[in-house]
């Protein structure tokens, strides 16, 4: 297995989720995007996405990840502007798994930043990145996209496929195929995808999860969907780390929707990991919020556009 290294200070800006409140204070490790950062009353817009600024410290240095672009460009550059962040300091671009809601934005992100970006820029995804996603209900089949390998080429990105857990040069890993998974961590069946000319029950064992290992506080572990289950993501995450302290969970957990117990046997499984901070975005759910709310009082930090996050010194 890889040694992750320590970083000093890991700092996460969500670009894009599902819910903003620009009247939010500042709480634990969040600072908000209020009226004193924009001078007048911010415009940031949420959708149903998830999109991440990753900046990572470590002995003086910082790097700077691009990890996942929402739904829409419209919404994704909009923020990036509204943020003041700088294309020019990208130093990689991660994708942590192939659906609409998280690669959306990339496409039109390239097309109005790629010329101000380091020529040398880095995209990293798993094996089942580029692959045709559908949702299929009631007999019902909806093709809902898929990711174009050669439009990332062709903007002269160097893309590599993450397969087994991969540090990065900026000192975070990203987790590369989890095959085992906690019993109760069912994917929906509704969730398809097209190999080999056949639509087959979508298993999204190339999704990735990135985590680093904050000095002096433990592993920050942030998903997309945890579509193969965030408690079994949390448990991969020590395993190939061989750090046993996880410090923060944050991103989507893919509870919406799903019946009490499910959301129930998560949040125990939350109370048993020992957790300094829990931040839930994106798909989560409003009822598995409410229950950290309840259970994970202390933990528990509210998720809004515009919020950095940021852990260590």
């Amino acid at each position: 297995m890889p040694s992750l290294p320590e970083v000093d200070r890991l700092s996460i800006t969500t670009v894009v989720d599902n819910f903003i409140d620009n009247l939010r204070a500042d709480e634990k490790v969040a600072k908000r995007f209020t009226h004193a950062q924009a001078r007048r009353m911010p415009t940031l817009k949420a959708e149903h996405g998830l999109g991440h600024w990753v900046e990572v410290e470590r002995g003086g240095e910082r790097g700077r990840i691009a990890f996942d672009f929402g739904l829409t460009a419209e919404s994704y550059n909009h923020n990036f502007l509204e943020l003041g962040l700088e294309a020019g300091k990208v130093d990689a671009v991660a994708l942590s798994h192939g659906h609409m809601d998280h690669y959306g934005g990339l496409g039109g992100f390239l097309k109005t930043y790629r010329r101000r970006m380091k020529r040398d820029v880095v995209f990293y995804g798993g094996s089942d990145h580029f692959l045709p996603r559908y949702n299929e209900r009631n007999s019902q089949r909806v093709y809902v996209g898929r990711l174009d390998r050669d439009e990332l080429e062709r903007y002269d990105l160097d893309v590599r496929v993450v397969e087994k857990p991969t540090v990065l040069p900026e000192g975070v890993l990203l987790s590369g195929e989890m095959h085992e998974t906690a019993p109760f961590e069912i994917i929906p069946p509704s969730l398809k995808v097209e190999r080999d000319g056949e639509v087959v029950q979508d298993t999204f064992i190339g999704e990735q999860t990135l985590v680093a290992n904050v000095r002096n506080r433990g592993l920050v572990v942030v998903t997309s969907c945890s579509h193969r289950g965030i408690v079994g993501i949390c448990r991969h995450a020590v395993k190939v780390t061989g750090v046993s302290k996880v410090h923060a969970v944050m991103g989507g957990f893919h509870l919406s929707g799903l019946a009490g117990e499910r959301i129930t046997q998560v949040v125990d499984a939350f109370r048993g990991l020992d957790l300094d901070y829990l931040i839930p975005q994106h798909c989560t759910g409003l009822e598995a919020v409410i229950q950290m709310a309840v259970h994970l009082p202390k933990e528990l930090v509210v998720s809004s556009v515009g919020s950095t996050f940021t852990f260590g010194a």
